[in-house]
């Protein structure tokens, strides 16, 4: 079955040299002109083109944005949820003989304002979905004055140039993500971003050999990036895990720590070759974006030893693509990317634990007009236990993204 599943991947490779317009997010504009609303995307075209309006008798310009998607799945192997998660396959009851869904909770709205002051202009965001459970839930909210940012957004330690365009929520495996709370500042001269970021520094610790710990963080995590252009960036962060003694008379603390980097290098007026690079320690939650109780089941960024001491989970995570633009209309992405981790081998508890996931993907995808998208993805996911046992999984994925 492995075979065959390798044979369709590869005969889509035609289909997919990939490529989509590089991504960036623009400033909201006086009313009437033409704005791009909405944070820089991993899913579909990256913003929506909107124009402003003027609250009137004020200083203040607002636009509406977001999109509704219909997203179409099969699933060969294992039921990988309306978002595709590889770590799925860590659960023998997701396990099916062939599975259709149709969703529409990613679809997704979002809310903008510019207002002039005399000392500059004060910027606010809103957006949310309806992932993971259909009801309304917060993806970003938060204010910029000049070069500072407060509020929930993207993580600091995150990129967006050198992530294939994918019609898989979240892009592939193992590329740095999240969005945590946080006050940011940020410099820019020339092609040149530089940006610190104090954020907040949850954390998620393995239920092995943890029961009754609460943890707790009593500094926040610091994270610094460096772009240039569109071509390369390269951020950092380190933040403390800690154990509450008051609650549970254990006082533990590691470190965690890690370095992300990605490139897009252009191959032709057509084709970008994108790579990403993320290696530290204590950064499971980053590389897997679930809520801390998930992932500390499965990427944990801390678990307690044999000998009741906290310790950081080593990581790695690296990924390439191309992308390549067929002509205005039509482009494609092909791409496979790699997540493991160094779990105990020598605590049983873990052995069935991941040791490793590889992901890759291959599209077509058809931009009909600025207002509308369509495409077909091939999906295939394998992981490896601790314990050398592993599992693969096929899905082919169907979208419509009408942008509002």
């Amino acid at each position: 079955m492995k075979y065959n599943k390798v044979i369709a991947l590869a005969a889509m490779l035609p289909v997919g040299l990939t490529a989509a317009a590089t991504s960036q997010a623009f400033d909201v504009v006086p009313a009437g002109e033409p704005v791009v609303t909405g944070e820089p995307s991993r899913v579909g075209a990256p913003w929506n083109h909107r124009s402003t309006f003027n609250i009137p008798g004020t200083n203040t310009d607002v636009a509406f944005g977001g999109y509704v998607k219909l997203d179409a799945f099969y699933d060969f192997d294992y039921d990988q949820g309306d978002a595709t998660d590889p770590l799925a396959l860590l659960n023998p009851g997701n396990e099916t003989d062939g599975r259709t869904n149709f969703t529409a909770k990613e679809s997704r709205i979002n809310f903008r304002t510019q207002t002039r002051t005399d000392y500059g202009t004060v910027s606010t965001y809103l957006e949310g979905h309806f992932l993971p459970d259909g009801k309304f839930n917060l993806r970003h909210a938060y204010g910029e004055f000049g070069p500072f940012l407060a509020g929930q957004s993207w993580t600091n330690f995150m990129h967006f140039h050198g992530t294939p365009r994918s019609l898989k929520l979240g892009g592939p495996i193992g590329y740095a993500t999240g969005r945590p709370a946080q006050v940011r500042y940020t410099h820019r001269e020339g092609p040149n971003t530089f940006a610190v970021s104090l954020e907040d520094p949850s954390y998620a610790l393995s239920p092995i050999g943890s029961a009754g710990v609460e943890t707790e963080n009593r500094l926040p995590t610091l994270t610094a990036r460096y772009q240039y252009g569109r071509n390369f960036g390269i951020s950092a962060l380190v933040n403390e895990l800690s154990t509450n003694e008051a609650t549970t008379g254990m006082d533990e603390s590691t470190a965690g720590y890690g370095v992300a980097a990605q490139v897009a290098l252009p191959l032709g007026n057509a084709t970008t070759f994108k790579a990403n690079a993320t290696v530290g320690s204590g950064l499971g939650s980053y590389l897997s974006y679930v809520p801390d109780f998930v992932a500390g089941a499965r990427t944990p960024d801390a678990y307690i030893d044999a000998n009741g001491s906290l310790e950081s989970v080593d990581a790695q995570a690296f990924g390439v693509s191309l992308e390549h633009n067929w002509n205005s209309d039509w482009s494609s992405a092909i791409g496979t990317s790699r997540f493991s981790q160094d779990l105990p081998d020598d605590i049983a508890g873990f052995q069935a634990g991941l040791d490793r996931v590889q992901y890759s993907f291959v599209n077509l995808i058809w931009d009909v007009n600025q207002r509308l998208s369509t495409g077909i993805e091939y999906q295939h996911s394998d992981i490896k236990r601790l314990n050398g046992e592993s599992e693969d999984a096929s899905r082919i994925q169907a979208s419509v993204q009408f942008h509002i």
